[in-house]
């Protein structure tokens, strides 16, 4: 049985981790090897927190065939100004995956960024405070909790970002603020025009509430503007502006952590709100949003494959991919079904390792001067094992079997046959094709083109240990799919009381 304290802990053990990185890295800079120390704290830290997701999970799995719990400070957890967690198979899932991939991620940043860096202590202590953000955000159990959580995960981003302090991350950074202040405003003004027609925001409530209401003109306006906030954050076609700039100023390091788990924690939120509270068909349907999220899914893959063929940075281009694998996203979810839900909950997985497997790779190359495609002329001889590493993550963008990526497309593009959305499949399908296109245009430069420089480099072999335990993972997953797969069943199963008529597998 989970208790409130199993669902604090996890956040509770990063918080405090946080609080103690500062004066643990003022003693580890007075000893001899930094580097160790320093990989020895978070490993103790990581180590902590995905013992507290674990007892979180063997107490949800407890009892067979466990249903969703909520849980309250001070009252019901349906009171009006309870603040929740809802602990179900969904948040399980996504609090195992954040405290996964983040581990690796640090493991990396450890190695690129160093603890001899100054300001790198507060850079560290912001990664775990916004790791412990989402992982609130995904616990939570209320709109108000959400929101809460949330903002405090985007507020590390921007911090994350700003980390080289150049005129091109401050300006990115802005870019980022103003578009997360606009949607925080969107977000609030929904949630209290949500709060005003139900009296409460509880997600399970407000998606009882919602289906008795006579009149719902005034909950689609409350919900467009939900939906416009949490769009900016998830960086949806025609609000993506700010990513590409983003994720090109940041660290690779920032880039990988912001792109494997900020934005899979934004298509989550999505699923929460649009499948749990806005119930788009059954008996419990309260607004059909499904057509208005294929056109920007199509727009999102379109704009974003078709602009990651023009840039000629590396680190831009595998931005505009990240664009573009918004639009997959939004193809599960628009299909509203068992399929869509598993292919969604997969896709964020191998969606997340895949783009922090590119980051990580090119961030390496950047170090070394490289980083326009013409850089990049015969690099795959020159460092092999980083090369080869960037080549798989591309195969699995590409969608290339054995790898994740190719059953992770295979299940969003099926998901949207089964719902009647064959056109949306096509233009899945095309853009797939056109993302292949340029990604091996990128690895016959590396491997077909003349070095300019003939100079051998040395590669680093404690770096690549984060980035082929990625590799090598997406290879796994790809052979093996039902490892995750069999974590998501429990969702579509829960899912299933709530829409009753969903489409099964």
């Amino acid at each position: 049985m989970v208790e409130l304290i199993d669902v604090i802990l996890p956040i509770f053990t990063l918080v405090i981790a946080a609080l103690l990185t500062i004066p643990v890295f003022r003693l580890i800079r007075k000893s001899n090897n930094k580097t160790a120390w320093t990989l020895g704290w978070f490993i103790a830290v990581f180590a902590a927190a995905g013992a507290a997701v674990a007892n979180l999970a063997l107490s949800y799995y407890s009892t067979p065939s466990p249903g969703i719990v909520t849980l309250g400070f001070g009252g019901s957890a349906t009171a009006m100004f309870s603040s929740a967690f809802m602990i179900d198979a969904i948040s399980i899932y996504m609090s195992i995956i954040i405290v996964a991939i983040s581990a690796v991620v640090l493991t990396y940043t450890v190695f690129s960024v160093g603890s001899n860096n100054r300001p790198s202590e507060r850079y560290f202590a912001i990664m775990l405070m916004t790791v412990a953000g989402l992982l609130g955000a995904v616990l939570a159990g209320d709109l108000l909790t959400l929101f809460i959580f949330w903002e405090a995960a985007t507020a590390g981003a921007a911090f994350l970002m700003l980390f080289k302090k150049n005129v091109f991350s401050i300006n990115a950074t802005l870019k980022y603020l103003i578009m997360v202040i606009i949607a925080s405003a969107f977000v609030i003004f929904g949630i209290s025009i949500v709060y005003g027609l139900t009296g409460t925001l509880n997600y399970l409530a407000v998606g009882r509430a919602l289906t008795t209401l006579s009149n719902n003109h005034l909950l689609i306006i409350a919900f467009i503007f939900i939906a416009a906030g949490y769009a900016i954050e998830a960086a949806i076609v025609p609000f993506h502006f700010w990513l590409p700039d983003a994720y090109t100023a940041a660290p690779s390091s920032s880039a990988a952590f912001l792109s494997a788990l900020v934005d899979q924690g934004s298509y989550y939120i999505l699923i929460r709100v649009l499948l749990y509270i806005v119930v788009p068909k059954g008996p419990n349907a309260v607004l059909d949003w499904t057509l208005m999220l294929a056109v920007m899914a199509s727009l999102a893959m379109i704009v974003g494959n078709l602009f990651a063929l023009i840039q000629t940075d590396v680190k831009r281009l595998i931005a505009y991919i990240c664009v573009a694998d918004v639009g997959y996203n939004l193809v599960a979810i628009s299909s509203v079904s068992s399929v869509g839900l598993l292919a969604n909950l997969y896709f964020f997985l191998i969606g997340g390792i895949t783009t922090a497997l590119a980051f990580m790779t090119v961030g390496i190359l950047n170090s070394r001067g490289f980083k326009s495609i013409e850089d990049f002329a015969g690099i795959g001889k020159k460092m092999p094992l980083v090369c080869l590493a960037l080549v798989m993550a591309a195969l699995s963008f590409a969608g290339v079997p054995p790898f994740g990526g190719f059953i992770g497309k295979y299940l969003v593009f099926t998901a949207a046959i089964e719902a009647n959305l064959s056109w949306l499949a096509v233009i899945g399908v095309l853009t797939s094709v056109l993302q292949t296109a340029f990604l091996f245009r990128l690895i016959y430069v590396m491997y077909g083109k003349k070095s300019k420089n003939e100079t051998s480099i040395k590669e680093s072999k404690r770096i690549l240990i984060p980035i082929f335990i990625l590799a090598g993972s997406l290879i796994i997953l790809g052979l093996f799919p039902s490892i995750v797969l069999n974590l998501i069943h429990p969702v579509v199963h829960q899912l299933q009381t709530i829409i009753p008529n969903l489409p099964t597998v």
